[in-house]
């Protein structure tokens, strides 16, 4: 196992793609004060949105490509107007691209006239649409910059996870359904992976020639079934198995992305630390998840207080634009306590169950040690093996879900008739579940990113099973909640669809200014 080992950090060290940078070569390059004001609007604009940060640049990049293809941009332009844009915004260096490299991405656009047009015939045309941008989006980003080493560490993680788990034998799927779905779930837990990169990823699987130019007959066979592919692709996404084995994998890709620190920061003394030195190779792994460790709760830090001021202003405007009106228009009064209440209550709620996260490191760091051992000698361990079970349904199950419905109802209902009791009104009671629901979710889900970077789950004691009872059905419904609410965001369409195209029109009248200015001078 240790030959793996071995030929997968070799590959990871050698590996390139992406922009080649050439000396000497003609580059792209735009003014200063272009490129401030599209940056400037890029940090405003990514604040909106709930991705991580590795999915800027791809989301960034399908915006640019929905504001050309409403446009009337020809295809074979758009590779130098993404590229231009992309440099204003500064994903990209300026002065630093190659002119020549517009040539690489042109191609790719024209591949994808086929696939937009049949997209219209669709019974869902502008989810067809959709579906054909994320996909373009996604192959452009990995065009622009590779991703070569976080693939090879999928490939290997996706080697090793296929021999460690335990399916249900009552499970229908087929061996190959199975491998695919769980590419998908490594894919998607390991990088974090959204759903264009999925689809991306999936299609290419599917057709392996489709990166790059591809042939004609291949694009016009994706072009003419693209109804049928959008449908077998998205159902392997959604499939039930993905969503179960991206949970139980969660841990065991924190384990993965350290021993890809690892390989990166060792790249000389890797082969000396599998093959001779186990101890120098505990100490790497020790030292490399130490430094994750630290990032993640500068991160959680960060998010955490991010979320509570967001939400602070968020309450305190509610309360400037609804609650107030409606306790004056409706009561004649002022309710002071409830207002109060709804203002402070939530944010810091949601910094108490964000702040209080406990990361044990030295018992961390040994099971990761163990782990990663174990991978190196093939050997078998309780943090990498996983059982796959089948959902079951029946009398039991009938039953405890009556009493969970029963257990969410009288949650609410406690909670309800206690605020009544301090004069709160109906609306101002709605309010403050509503808030409950999201706050309480989004702190769990905040607590719950201890598992990209523990690898032992963290036993629950008596206290924290009655806490799970009482607290998951809020949980749950503030997640639902969430997905509604999601769909809503105005600020996200008014930054897209009012200000974004003027603005970037305005961007390139700079651009086109001084670079006359620029042609005047060197006249004289």
């Amino acid at each position: 196992m240790s030959e793996r080992l071995l030929s997968l950090a070799k590959a990871i060290q050698t590996s390139g793609g992406g922009i080649e940078m050439e000396e000497g070569a003609e580059t792209i390059e735009v003014s200063v004060p272009a490129s401030t004001a599209a940056s400037l609007y890029e940090k405003v604009r990514v604040t909106l949105e709930y991705s991580e940060d590795h999915l800027l640049r791809r989301n960034a990049i399908a915006r640019m490509l929905r504001r050309f293809l409403g446009s009337d941009l020809p295809l074979e332009n758009m590779a130098s107007s993404l590229v231009h844009e992309l440099v204003w915004a500064k994903y990209l260096p300026n002065k630093q691209i190659p002119t020549k490299f517009i040539n690489k991405l042109s191609p790719i656009f024209l591949k994808y006239g086929p696939l937009l047009q049949s997209a219209e015939n669709t019974c869902k045309p502008e989810f067809s649409f959709q579906w054909v941008l994320d996909v373009l989006s996604t192959e452009l980003e990995y065009v622009i910059v590779s991703h070569q080493k976080e693939e090879l560490m999928v490939s290997y993680m996706y080697e090793q996870m296929k021999t460690r788990i335990e399916w249900d034998p009552g499970m229908l799927a087929g061996q190959e359904e199975k491998d695919l779905l769980l590419f998908i779930a490594i894919h998607k837990t390991l990088l974090k992976s959204d759903l264009a990169t999925l689809r991306y990823r999936t299609l290419s699987l599917y057709y392996p020639d489709w990166d790059g130019p591809s042939t004609p007959a291949r694009i016009d066979e994706v072009a003419t079934g693209l109804s049928k592919i959008i449908a077998t692709v998205d159902g392997q996404i959604g499939h039930p198995i993905v969503e179960k084995l991206s949970q139980k994998l969660r841990r065991q890709a924190g384990l993965f992305r350290v021993l890809q620190d690892v390989i990166e920061d060792n790249p000389t003394e890797f082969e000396i630390f599998v093959t001779k030195e186990p101890d120098l190779f505990g100490r790497a792994i020790w030292k490399a998840l130490k430094k994750r460790t630290k990032v993640f709760r500068s991160r959680l830090k960060r998010t955490a207080m991010r979320a509570v001021l967001f939400l602070f202003i968020t309450k305190m405007a509610l309360a400037v634009i609804l609650e107030v009106p409606y306790d004056l228009i409706i009561h004649g009064q002022l309710f002071v306590m409830p207002l109060v209440i709804n203002i402070l209550f939530h944010p810091f709620f949601l910094a108490f169950i964000s702040m209080t996260v406990v990361v044990p490191e030295h018992s961390n760091a040994d099971d990761y040690k163990s782990a990663a051992r174990a991978l190196v000698v093939g050997a078998n361990h309780d943090f990498l093996n996983i059982r796959i079970k089948k959902d079951r349904f029946g009398t039991w199950t009938t039953i405890f879900t009556i009493v969970y419905v029963f257990v969410f109802l009288a949650v609410y209902s406690v909670i309800g008739v206690l605020l009544y009791q301090i004069n709160f009104n109906a609306f101002s009671i709605a309010l403050f579940l509503f808030f409950l629901s999201l706050v309480t979710f989004f702190g769990i889900r905040i607590r719950s990113s201890t598992r990209d970077i523990l690898l032992s789950p963290q036993r629950r004691g008596v206290f924290g099973s009655i806490f799970d009872i009482v607290v998951l059905p809020i949980v749950h419904f503030g997640r639902w909640l969430s997905v509604k609410v999601s769909k809503i965001n105005v600020f996200i369409y008014f930054f897209d669809f009012i200000i974004e195209s003027p603005f970037k029109v305005a961007v390139r009248f700079i651009e086109e200014w001084f670079a006359f200015i620029k042609d005047k001078r060197e006249e004289i």
